[in-house]
């Protein structure tokens, strides 16, 4: 297989790194949407037991004993989806954080690549105006054949000189 071309090592490396942007934009809208419909459910929820605590007291609103049960009951199954919401943001986040490094190492690995792309590719136009100018300056070495001119340029006369 033949190596890649600079210029297409640049690239690819230019392409890799749009990738990883997009990689992170799209995980973080997935993220998101969890964290949302997670939230969304435990809402649902809450509000679903409200109506049977409301429902419980309504039917009976003398039993205190069977009302003070209703709103313990409601209670602690309050507590439990707030740390179940607690939990998911938690998760979430360090799941972003570890994204987060692999996505930064991939961006970094292809502007490595992009970079080292870019020397390679000075390194080979360099290289050619550096070979031919030699061929210009050593005509005997493989050159045009032409040779360096020396033009022997006349001094302007200055102020200090004799105009004889």
């Amino acid at each position: 297989m033949p190596q890649p071309k600079p210029v297409d090592k640049f690239f690819n490396a230019v392409d890799d790194a749009y990738d990883v942007l997009l990689d992170t934009l799209k995980a973080g809208v997935d993220r998101g949407h969890r964290v949302s419909k997670g939230l969304i459910e435990q809402v649902q929820e809450g509000q679903r037991e409200a109506v049977d605590l409301a429902q419980t007291v309504i039917s009976a609103p003398t039993d205190v004993g069977k009302a003070t049960g209703a709103v313990v009951t409601t209670l602690t199954r309050t507590q439990g989806r707030v740390l179940q919401v607690s939990r998911q943001w938690l998760d979430e986040a360090l799941d972003s954080q570890q994204e987060g490094r692999d996505h930064l190492r991939r961006l970094i690995d292809a502007n490595r690549q992009a970079g080292e792309a870019v020397v390679e590719s000075s390194q080979a136009l360099f290289g050619r105006a550096r070979d031919r100018a030699r061929q210009v300056i050593r005509p005997g070495r493989g050159g045009n054949g032409a040779k360096a001119e020396s033009r022997n340029r006349r001094k302007a006369p200055s102020a200090n000189e004799d105009k004889s």
